[in-house]
Formats: C-alpha cells, sequence, structure tokens
C-alpha cells in the first residue's frame, strides 16, 4: 500500500472502472444527454473526467462535443474509450481549466456534471468559472451543473471522528475532515488497483449551499431556470441529496 495519499486523478483507470460499476449519480447520463441532444450546438463539458457522461452523450447523437479537464491521466483514458466507441471526430478531448477556457465557437450548452464544480477551492475560483462559462455561451445558452447538498449530520459526524477511524464508502474505505469556516471537505479513500494493491486517494473539495450557489450563478449573468434534488426532475426539498440546477446565459 502507499504510505502518503495522492491525488485522485492519478488513479484515471481504477476510478474509471468505480464509477462505471456504481454508475455516477443516480440519473446524470440521461439527464446531461437529454440536455445536450435539446441544445442544438456545441456542448462543452468541464471535468470530464474519463468521458462517463460525454461518449455516450455523443453517441446518442450529438454532433459537436468539447471535454475539458485539468488532468492528462483522465484524458488518456476518455481518449480511449472515445476511440472504442468510434465517437472521436465529434468528440475533442483536451487539457482545459474550467475558471479560464476558450471554444472555437459560441456554445449552446457547458455542463459541470459529477460535483466537478466543487473542485472550485475559493470564491475568486468558482465566479471566474461561471465568468469563463458565461463568456463560451451564445445569448440564451444553457449552463447545467450538480453538486452535494451538504448534510450538516453527516458533517458533525466527520468532525467527531478521530484520525483513525475509517468508514465504507461505495465499495472503498474513507476518512474524511471538514472545515467550516472555508466550507471545505478532504478526503482519503483506500482503493484497489486490478492486481490487488492498495492505494489512497485524496481529494478536496468546497461545499456550496443552495442559496449560496444561486446568488454565484447570478452575479456570474444567469438566470435559473430549474432547480431539482436529483437528476429526475424531483423538487428541491429538505431530503434531496444533490443541487441539481439549469441556468440560462442572461
Amino acid at each position: 500500500m502507499s504510505s502518503e495519499p495522492r491525488p485522485y486523478y492519478e488513479f484515471a483507470e481504477i476510478n474509471d472502472q468505480r464509477w462505471s460499476d456504481r454508475g455516477g449519480v443516480a440519473g446524470d447520463i440521461e439527464f446531461y444527454r437529454e440536455l445536450a441532444l435539446e441544445a442544438g450546438g456545441l456542448v462543452v463539458e468541464l471535468g470530464v473526467g474519463t468521458g462517463r457522461i460525454a461518449i455516450p452523450t455523443v453517441q446518442a447523437g450529438v454532433e459537436r462535443m468539447l471535454g475539458l479537464d485539468l488532468a492528462e491521466a483522465m484524458l488518456t483514458v476518455a481518449r480511449r474509450k472515445a476511440a472504442e466507441a468510434g465517437v472521436e471526430e465529434r468528440l475533442t478531448l483536451q487539457i482545459g481549466d474550467m475558471r479560464d477556457f476558450t471554444v472555437p465557437e459560441p456554445a449552446a450548452l457547458v455542463t459541470i456534471p459529477f460535483r466537478a464544480f466543487l473542485h472550485n477551492l475559493t470564491t475568486e475560483d468558482q465566479l471566474a468559472t461561471f465568468a469563463s462559462a458565461h463568456r463560451a455561451l451564445r445569448p440564451g445558452g444553457r449552463l447545467a451543473l450538480n453538486v452535494f447538498n451538504p448534510s450538516i449530520l453527516m458533517i458533525a459526524e466527520w468532525m467527531q471522528r478521530g484520525p483513525d477511524e475509517w468508514e465504507e464508502l461505495r465499495g472503498a474505505m474513507a476518512h474524511h475532515e471538514y472545515e467550516p469556516s472555508a466550507q471545505r471537505s478532504h478526503s482519503v479513500q483506500r482503493i484497489r488497483d486490478a492486481d490487488g494493491v492498495e492505494h489512497r486517494e485524496s481529494i478536496e473539495l468546497r461545499y456550496v449551499h443552495r442559496f449560496e450557489l444561486e446568488h454565484l450563478l447570478v452575479r456570474g449573468g444567469f438566470e435559473i431556470e430549474a432547480l431539482y434534488g436529483d437528476h429526475m426532475g424531483a423538487p428541491f426539498g429538505e431530503t434531496s441529496t444533490e443541487i441539481v440546477v439549469v441556468a440560462r446565459r442572461a
């Protein structure tokens, strides 16, 4: 087992299999696929990862899609999978920062699935991401994203745990720490590769709450079109585990 945790994106092959096995967030592929099919133009996915959502979206009939990610290891897996699926000519995959990216033509839809927006660890990063998405979109274009709906009870439980306490999380052992003043979580998971070797991966996220997210979007030049508690269109409420937003470029 590796002694020091390494960033989650270095384990692209392992995580691609894990995400495929557990299916991501319920209904997210279908949700973003339908928005992309309605868009009628270039679709941009920020934090495309290994292509779990982008590839089936293009397979469904989207003609032009651009997937951006900061991790070359993730893009290597995505490119291989896109070639295997026969969609590499319609899906461009390249290194890109969601806080500052350019597009070859005005986009009809920008998406930030699978809670990738939470990688923005400061307010400046969050606003820069929405500003870049706003610039990339054509007038009236849409932005869609989903993030965790922060659970106060879960966070309180994390804060009460000792440094050696772990929990089982979707087939892996995990340890979480939370910094309330910064709204940041730091998680370490024990994962195994195809040879059974155990590794430790780390991930740091900044949580956002419902009204905070809405405020950031408005500051970024967007109008909220829809707010859901899941990807099946359930109203957002007390028991929602996700915040799913569709916004339009004002």
